[in-house]
């Protein structure tokens, strides 16, 4: 392994354990639900979500459930989506 490969190794290891330099702006995944899996979205400070709970309310178990995850990166403004 070359020498600019070992510091850009060493660099990514300092980056990964200081989570406050990564502010996620968008984001997709897809999420295995109990009952079905579902496309989920983090845009723009918004959160969507396919699936029919999230249809009504704005905010489902998969999208809290990413958020959770991710809260530590994300947007520090998140707001519902809205179903219009």
């Amino acid at each position: 392994m070359d020498s600019s490969i070992i510091g850009k190794i060493e660099k990514a290891r300092q980056y990964a354990e200081q989570k406050d330099r990564v502010n996620i702006t968008s984001f997709a995944a897809t999420f295995r639900g109990n009952h079905d899996e579902y496309n989920v979205r983090y845009e723009n400070g918004a959160w969507r979500c396919e699936c029919h709970f999230f249809a009504t309310r704005d905010r489902c178990s998969h999208t809290m459930a990413l958020q959770r995850i991710l809260d530590e990166m994300l947007t520090k403004q998140p707001q519902p989506a809205s179903t219009s």
